[in-house]
């Protein structure tokens, strides 16, 4: 019954994701949820100072649909913007595979991921 809700969220409310998993060249097409994590520390800066100029340092929390597998070092494209796989595991409810929850961050313009960590 709990897949079957956050799935019809998902559908609703959810934003269109492209995943390209890391060393594959194939591409899976899903829904998930991308939203900012935001840190309540006065110190924490989304943007910090290195060599090349500002880097970013904000990261966003993704809940995505059971059948879109999420694994470290994947890609994901949100609305336009790449984001790199910094955590992620699958969620369970009791024996059922709910979603997949995980930690991106933006991807620079070169393909990498953003240093200033």
């Amino acid at each position: 019954m709990m897949e079957g809700i956050l799935q019809g969220l998902l559908d609703r409310y959810g934003q269109r994701v492209t995943v390209l998993r890391d060393g594959e060249k194939t591409t899976a097409l899903g829904r998930a949820f991308l939203q900012p994590i935001l840190d309540r520390r006065e110190d924490w800066k989304q943007r910090r100072p290195s060599p090349l100029g500002l880097a970013r340092r904000d990261r966003f929390l993704y809940l995505g649909e059971p059948g879109l597998p999420l694994g470290m070092g994947d890609k994901v494209t949100c609305l336009g913007v790449d984001y790199e796989v910094q955590a992620a595991q699958p969620i369970r409810v009791g024996e059922t595979l709910s979603h997949w929850w995980a930690v991106l961050r933006i991807r620079d313009r070169e393909g990498g991921e953003q240093s200033g960590q």
